[in-house]
């Protein structure tokens, strides 16, 4: 695992937030896990927003017309080969709620990311137990193999998250095309 605070320039970080959190983008009230999947959920608690920017098949990507206000976190990752990349959003909850362990994809070679694009309690919990708290423009990177939960906050109104998994350029599969 590895995790980078300072991710970004503060402007750029400042101006993705200031457009994902504007009137009329365009995100979707969604389960963040699949119905019956974790039965400790309540069902108010099994919700998020999303707004998904990136999603590779092999016969198609999706593309989000939003797409540009990512520019500068391309720029910070490199040359890397986009799979999927998605904004999440859930509320302030009385109590920190798991959403249950999982992975973002079972694409060899991939990795996840974590973007933190606001400072509230929450955070990501591993498998092992370790815990990546949500800091402002922090990235934590680590293998798409490792099972992971998000953590919803009690002391913010939200908790913003940047989810990316990419294909690592040491791959040795055919990767997606650039995102």
């Amino acid at each position: 695992m590895k995790i980078v605070d300072g991710f970004l320039p503060p402007a750029a970080l400042q101006a993705l937030v200031e457009a994902l959190r504007a009137p009329g983008f365009p995100w979707r009230c969604v389960p963040v896990v699949s119905e019956g999947a974790s039965p400790q959920l309540a069902p108010d608690e099994n919700r998020q927003w999303v707004h998904g920017f990136v999603h590779w098949h092999p016969q198609s990507t999706y593309r989000s017309p939003a797409l540009a206000l990512l520019h500068d976190v391309a720029e910070h990752l490199g040359s890397v080969r986009l799979l999927r990349v998605k904004a999440n959003l859930t509320l302030r909850r009385e109590r920190h709620v798991e959403y249950g362990l999982h992975v973002d994809t079972r694409h060899r070679g991939a990795v996840t990311g974590i973007l933190y694009l606001n400072d509230n309690n929450g955070y990501t919990r591993f498998e092992d137990g370790s815990r990546v708290g949500s800091v402002a423009n922090r990235l934590v990177v680590f293998d798409a193999r490792r099972r992971h939960t998000g953590a919803s906050c009690t002391d913010a109104p939200w908790r913003l998250v940047l989810n990316l998994n990419w294909l690592d350029p040491e791959a040795a599969e055919s990767p997606p095309a650039r995102g």
